[in-house]
Parts: structure tokens; sequence; C-alpha cells
């Protein structure tokens, strides 16, 4: 075909995309423009447009960032291809990229002559600029504390520390069901990846600066943080300057994916697989899934960036599952553990917990974080968890078995109770109080959380924690005093167990964005416990009596729902 016939073949796709466009088919328009782009491979605009349908379609951000970079590269003139690149990169939480990016779609406009609507988006980019420079001077002004981080203290407080300290014990009399085997696993994977980063150098050679340093960092603590994300802590101020400089040399040494979304990554493995082999595949593929792991964790727990954490969280978890599928017949051996099932439920549960916070933050303002996709990933979890073991068979297993199949579990029934006390608060204010449907939901919600807190050793936070979610939502309609009592009695012994490896942990203390943590709530709960007893004591209330919870106060109640 003439390369007149080439344009005009890519017109055409173009302008089929763009109907397809305005009727919000992101999917059917995506398409269109990728193949216009066959024809036309330095069509600014068709990089430009497909960068909308990604976008459209909830793709990666970072995708997203790629097809907007592209259409610039090609078209420096293009203003909208620099806003959309501005807010790839405010998507990607780089206020500085931003600010550049939208000076640059300022500045593309023409100097005079502007027709209305070049007018109307000049002054639309003026006022993003303002933004993201507001936004900008604020970050310099005021740094981010990061949220749910180990503050270093004295080294023998430190969860990982008191677990160590443990496990002789534990090991001698055959104790698997104690969370200080998972917290002394974790911090020996992240120890060792951390001792090998902080090897890496800084080299002047004839040939100009290198950085040399060992592979295989990344791998070990995205090993670490997907058994245990509380392992994550920094203990060296330099960590995030030595974590880029690691990245980038584990980057040079197996050729990753570094600007290319999920969709692209997705396109190219079976290309390069057909020219190189697994043995070059392999690790490449293995550093872009896990670079995209921990840039979603650090923009989670360093920058309180939910919704971009969501986004790589969720890049990887399509990768995985798509070359799982497709190389099901391949060995772990050639294609990679990152394709084994345990890391990849792994990374689900890192997502639901990332998707959890993006639907808590978001709730009033983006419909796009479902409750009820929020349920149905659990519900993945747990099914594909039926006759998975629950039981270690040898001292080897302990760690694995908690961080990989019963820690799951309990996250995917804690998920269900949150679930349904959402559905009770939002059918309780629609009716506007309680009703037999409200109190089913609660009593729902409460069984959840009760599962949730089973499957956890009980000197594991999320013991007594998901106990005390079960009676927040047995409080808010009404609880019968034995069963309040059970859960009580419960979280108070464990609670002594608990605080033996965990006192000092992140949790444990504070909360994300400096909100009281679970000691505070946990410690209100053994309050009400004396105040039930007492209540017994001088008889006003017994073991079969209904109660419920008027601020601090505990008042008796009638089955009105019997």
């Amino acid at each position: 075909m003439s390369s007149s016939g080439q344009s005009s073949e890519a017109s055409r796709l173009k302008t089929e995309g763009n109907s397809l466009f305005t009727r919000n088919d992101f999917t059917g328009a995506y398409e269109k423009y990728t193949e216009a782009l066959k024809h036309d491979d330095k069509n600014a605009v068709l990089y430009c447009n497909r960068a909308a349908c990604s976008l459209g379609l909830n793709r990666s951000v970072a995708s997203y960032k790629t097809l907007s970079s592209q259409a610039t590269q090609l078209d420096p003139a293009y203003t909208k291809a620099w806003g959309r690149l501005a807010n790839a990169r405010a998507g990607l939480n780089r206020p500085d990229q931003a600010v550049e990016a939208w000076e640059r779609a300022v500045g593309a406009f023409p100097a005079e002559n502007l027709t209305a609507a070049q007018q109307k988006q000049k002054e639309q980019y003026q006022g993003e600029l303002a933004a993201a420079k507001a936004k900008l001077d604020d970050l310099l002004a005021h740094p981010r504390e990061p949220q749910g981080i180990v503050r270093l203290q004295d080294g023998d407080q430190l969860p990982w520390n008191r677990a160590a300290a443990m496990l002789p014990e534990l090991q001698r009399t055959g104790v698997w069901a104690s969370s200080a085997w998972v917290a002394d696993y974790t911090y020996q994977e992240w120890k060792r990846a951390l001792s090998a980063m902080k090897e890496g150098r800084v080299m002047h050679t004839s040939r100009g600066a290198g950085y040399f340093g060992r592979q295989g960092v990344v791998e070990g603590l995205t090993n670490a943080i997907i058994a245990d994300p509380r392992v994550f802590h920094i203990s060296d101020q330099d960590f995030l300057t030595m974590y880029n400089r690691q990245m980038m040399f584990e980057i040079a040494q197996t050729k990753a994916w570094t600007e290319n979304g999920s969709r692209d990554v997705m396109k190219q493995v079976p290309e390069r697989l057909r020219a190189e082999g697994w043995d070059v595949v392999r690790p490449a593929l293995s550093l872009t899934v896990r670079g995209w792991i921990m840039r979603a964790f650090l923009e989670d727990n360093l920058k309180n960036n939910v919704v971009t954490a969501l986004d790589f969280y969720t890049s990887a978890l399509e990768v995985l599952q798509w070359g799982q599928e497709l190389y099901k017949d391949v060995p772990f051996s050639e294609k990679g553990q990152i394709f084994q099932p345990t890391f990849i439920r792994g990374v689900k549960s890192l997502r639901l917990d990332a998707f959890m916070k993006a639907y808590t933050k978001e709730r009033s303002a983006n419909p796009k974080y479902s409750l009820d996709e929020l349920l149905a990933g659990a519900q993945e979890l747990l099914d594909e968890l039926v006759g998975a073991p629950t039981q270690p068979q040898t001292v080897d297993d302990y760690a694995f078995i908690l961080a990989f199949h019963r820690y799951p579990t309990g996250q995917a029934h804690a998920i269900r109770g949150f679930y349904y006390n959402e559905k009770a608060r939002a059918l309780r204010g629609t009716v506007q109080g309680l009703s037999r449907a409200v109190v089913d939901l609660y009593l729902e919600a409460t069984k959840a959380y009760t599962e949730a807190s089973a499957c956890y050793p009980p000197d594991e936070e999320s013991y007594p924690w998901y106990l005390h979610c079960a009676l927040q939502a047995m409080w808010e309609s009404v609880g019968q005093v034995k069963c309040l009592l059970a859960l009580l009695d419960s979280m108070k012994k464990s609670i002594v167990l608990v605080k033996r490896i965990w006192e000092f942990g992140a949790n444990w203390t504070s909360g994300p964005n400096s909100t009281p943590g679970f000691v505070v709530h946990l410690e209100k709960d053994m309050m009400l416990r004396d105040q039930l007893l007492e209540k017994m004591r001088r008889g006003e209330i017994n073991r079969d009596s209904l109660v419920s919870l008027q601020g601090d106060v505990i008042i008796r109640a009638s089955n009105a729902w019997a």
C-alpha cells in the first residue's frame, strides 16, 4: 500500500475510533486507534487518543503516561498531548513533573490570534498549572509523614526481634499457631535484601559513573512485603535513593519493561519469547511485575496515594493472571516464581487492601470503587482457597501456611464483614432507624468478622482487632450479654499475647493519618467489658439480656425483631 493509502486507512480508522469514543466504547475505540497506528505510527493524535481510551478503561496510569509521552515526542506543539501527559504525571503523584508538562501545554498555544476554543482550553490549562504549582508548593512546605511505618526505637522492642526471641520456645513446644513465625520469616527475607542493596556502589570509571550492585534485591523486598506488609520499615534515610539506584541497575541487567503498561507488556512478551526465550524473558518479566508491586506499595505507604497504588497493583495482577493462563503448561523453573499461585494470591491481597482503602476514601465522590467489586474480590480469594492446606506438615511450613493460606482467608472474611457493615449502615440511613433487615446485616457482619479472627493465631494483632470489629457490628444493633462477653473474653486473653510481639508495631500504636492505633480501641472495649460485668453484679442485667450502646453507656434493649 502506498504512503497515501496508508494515511487514508489510518484516517478512516481514526474516524471510526472517534465515533466509538464519543459513545464511551473505549475498548472498541482503543482497538481502532491501535489498528490505525499500524498504518501511521508517527501520528501524535492517534497516540493521544489511545491514551484517553486507556484512561477510560481504567488501565494503568503508567500506560496512559507512556502513550501521552509518545504523542508529545512526535509533536512537541500538540497541546492536548501535553495536557494528558500532565494529568498522567499527576496521577502518578509526581506534581513536579506535572507542573513541567502543564507549562509545556500552556506554552504550546499560539502566541496570538487564538480561536475561541483555543482560548478556553488555554485558560483551563492555566488553571490546572496553577493548581499543580499550589500542590507542589504545599508538599515542599509540608512534607507528608509516611503512614503505617514502624518508627525506629530500641531494637529489642521491634516486632521481628521480639518474634525471633520467642522462636526457640515455640519450636521446642511445637506451637505453630503464632505470628512470630511470619514476623521472623519476612524480616529475614527483608534483611537479606536490604543488606544486598546496601552493597551497591556508585563508581567512577574511564567510561563515566556507573552503579555496581547485586541482583535479586527487588525480588527479596517484594517476597517479604507479599508475605507480610508490616515488615516494611525504613532504617536508613537514604532508603529511597538506594532503592531507585538498585531498580535502575536491575532494569539494565534484565532489560525489564519500564514505560510500558500491562497491555503493552502482554503484547511484547510472546514476541520476545520467540526471539530470546525464557532465560531472557523470565528475569525481565519478574522485575517488571515486582517493580509495579514495589511502586504500588510505596505510593500507598509513603505518599498516601492509594489510587495510584491500586493502579499499579492492577497492572501487576493483569499480567500475572494472563501469564498464568497462557503459560499454564510451562514449568515454574522456566516461567518464574511470580506465576506461583501463592505469589499471585499475595498480590491479590495487597490489591484488595488498597481497593478497600480507595473505596473508604472515595466512596462518596468516585463510584468506580464498588462495594460489590470488593466483595467479589474477597469471594474469589475464598473460592481459590477451598481445599488449600490449613495445617503445616513441618517447621519450614509454619510461616508459609500462615502467610499464604490462613491470613488471606482471614482477610477475605474481614472484607465480607466490612461489606455487610456498610450495607447495614446504608440501609439504616434509608429507613431512618433499625429494622429486621438492618439487624440481620449487622449479624452477618458479626459472623464474618468472627470467622476472620479465627483464621489468625491468638498472638496476631488481627485476632483481637477483628473481634473488635465484630463487637462494633453487634453494638450497632443489639447484642446478647453472653455473646458480647464471649467476644470480650477472647479479646482480653489475646491482647496479652499480642503485646508480646506487636506492642510497638505501627498498627498497634497508631493508625493511618495519625488516628489511634488498635490498642486505644481495644482498651475501650475492655472498659465496656468491666461495665457489663458490673451491671451483672448489680443485677441490672443477666447473661441472656439484650443490650445496646449509647455513647459509652450500655443500656438494656428489647428484642423488637424476634
